[in-house]
């Protein structure tokens, strides 16, 4: 182990565990806002190859998650499915690259108070569905989605599963 490295360690170890996760979001935030959509692209195919035993790419990997099930029995196109994650990723690296710190810290505050109002509401209602909250808070479906996985990751709820009701 290098000079830098056991300073880095020894740095490592005398802080808390949120200071040690802010270094890291901040680290990530700086390596992903100077890559190129390609590169991060490139960089997620190698990684996904990397996790797979044996190899097998992204569709060994989609096998072994489906079940066994052969592709056509899928429903859906991962490829189709990896484009769209890796052009939001690069869109929202895009997007965090321009804002301000002082930004950032407006959004992180509106978007508590977005999740202490759906809270109250979800204390108010029992289990209940994100297409009420939405209507609710007049915000789209997908912006529900977004506020409760970040409450589920604090565990100040737990979310339920189930497949949509036709």
């Amino acid at each position: 182990m290098g000079l830098k490295e056991k300073m880095m360690e020894e740095m490592m170890n005398k802080m808390s565990p949120e200071e040690r996760k802010e270094m890291m979001e901040k680290l990530m935030e700086s390596f992903f806002s100077k890559m190129t959509a390609e590169e991060k692209q490139k960089m997620m195919g190698e990684m996904i190859s990397r996790m797979i035993p044996g190899g097998g790419g992204m569709m060994g990997m989609m096998s072994t998650i489906m079940g066994g099930k052969k592709a056509s029995e899928w429903g859906f196109n991962p490829m189709e499915m990896c484009k769209k994650m890796m052009n939001s990723i690069s869109q929202t690296s895009e997007i965090a690259s321009f804002a301000t710190p002082e930004v950032r810290g407006l959004f992180e505050e509106w978007a508590q108070q977005i999740e202490e109002e759906i809270l109250s509401f979800i204390k108010e209602k029992g289990s209940i569905h994100p297409q009420e909250i939405a209507a609710h808070l007049k915000i789209s479906k997908e912006s529900v989605h977004y506020f409760l996985s970040r409450l589920a990751q604090k565990a100040k709820i737990q979310l339920k599963v189930e497949p949509e009701k036709s």
